[in-house]
């Protein structure tokens, strides 16, 4: 295959993921002491070689019946290149949104040209990791520092790179690219030196997230025997590699207790309704699989959990069935919730797209939102309220496991 026809094949395979928002990280650094030694800089940017009508958005859990409503506004298109519903179609980047705020949020990153996406934050909360267009048409993967402004490029190729995270001691990061012809997962020093790739199979894998001792990987894979997203683990030791179950974006628990997978899930196949499910890992296996919470009018999509393990946070797609084109149209939103389904609060406030949370060590969670205008990295407190204020107790109902 051409080196041209296998670019067009991967871009159109890397529209899967997300909906309504870019679901590309990208991490900018300030003051590269740590991560830019050996990159050259050049005016702040270091390059290393190598929305719906209104009504009301009620969520139920399985643990915790209790319903919360959640005000609706006009719908703000925006088209992420990873489309979070799974899917491999094409969808078009659009529009930017009116801005608006709230005291607490804050934007970090600033694009002109392209998008930021796919964030995360080192384990001490002082450097984000994502990735962007800012400086091609393929997504790359950058640092930069919370409070900065001058970024590193860390990927810098033909092939799109995303979906980056730090392992737990921040010396690696995990992320996917399509450099070896379609999505494989891979791991690369924080400085973006010495890359591995880690797996090589006809899947389209994607999404990885780290164990707490940072010694496996837990990944999805669109299977070429089943045609649905799985679940799997593989060991960064042995090589050894278990699929666990059916699902998309799996992210691994801090909490060192136990091993504890969050992802989500669709309600039935090929469904865009998708909900919350935990899962934990006993002796390689999956057991007490649970739906932690599912929304009548809502896809719950993108979970990652609290640095304590104890709680999560996620993005809602209201009727994610009803799109223009392919790009869904309903109000997205960012959330918390207890692990047993408990005390959900919403986190913004309606306005413009906000997706992809991940809650830092700082006790703030960043995510993707176009509400300055372009998509860029935005965070908010975690115990901050729609209105700006901190966020009271709502304890859940009587609890309800779900075990398959």
């Amino acid at each position: 295959m051409t080196s041209e026809k296998r670019n067009g094949s991967n871009r159109k395979a890397l529209t899967w993921l997300l909906s309504g928002t870019a679901f590309v990280v990208v991490i900018v650094i300030a003051g590269c002491t740590k991560f830019g030694s050996t990159a050259s800089t050049t005016t702040g940017v270091e390059t290393q070689d190598q929305q719906p009508q209104s009504g009301t958005d009620v969520i139920s859990s399985a643990r915790g019946t209790r319903n919360f409503e959640v005000a609706r506004v006009e719908p703000v298109l925006a088209a992420p290149k990873v489309n979070i519903f799974g899917e491999l179609d094409g969808v078009e980047h659009n529009g930017p949104a009116s801005p608006s705020g709230n005291a607490g949020f804050q934007q970090h990153t600033f694009v002109d040209d392209g998008y930021d996406g796919d964030v995360a934050v080192d384990p001490k909360g002082q450097w984000l990791v994502f990735s962007s267009t800012r400086h091609s048409v393929h997504t790359d993967i950058y640092l930069q520092k919370v409070d900065g402004v001058s970024v590193v490029q860390l990927t810098n190729d033909d092939a799109d790179d995303a979906f980056p995270v730090f392992s737990p001691d921040g010396s690696k990061i995990a992320f996917c690219s399509t450099r070896s012809g379609n999505w494989d997962i891979y791991t690369m020093d924080a400085d973006g030196k010495n890359a591995v790739q880690v797996t090589n199979s006809p899947m389209q894998e994607i999404h990885p997230n780290f164990s707490p001792d940072g010694t496996k990987l837990v990944y999805c894979g669109m299977s070429t025997r089943s045609g649905q997203w799985e679940l799997w683990t593989v060991n960064l030791t042995t090589g050894e590699k278990r699929m666990i179950g059916f699902g998309l974006f799996p992210t691994w628990s801090p909490a060192k207790e136990k091993d504890e997978i969050a992802y989500q899930k669709a309600r039935a196949r090929g469904s865009r309704w998708f909900s919350l499910w935990t899962l934990d890992l006993v002796d390689g296996e999956a057991r007490r699989v649970t739906e932690v919470a599912v929304s009548s009018n809502a896809a719950i999509v993108s979970p990652t959990w609290s640095p304590d393990g104890k709680k999560l946070t996620f993005a809602t797609i209201v009727e994610p069935a009803k799109t223009v084109g392919a790009k869904p149209v309903g109000q997205q939103d960012i959330w918390t919730i207890g692990s047993d389904g408990s005390n959900r609060h919403r986190i913004t406030d309606g306005n413009g797209i906000c997706a992809t949370p991940y809650w830092a060590a700082d006790n703030r969670i960043y995510f993707v939102s176009n509400r300055g205008g372009t998509e860029c990295i935005w965070s908010a407190r975690a115990d901050q309220s729609t209105n700006g204020s901190p966020t009271g107790a709502t304890a859940g109902a009587d609890t309800k496991e779900i075990s398959h």
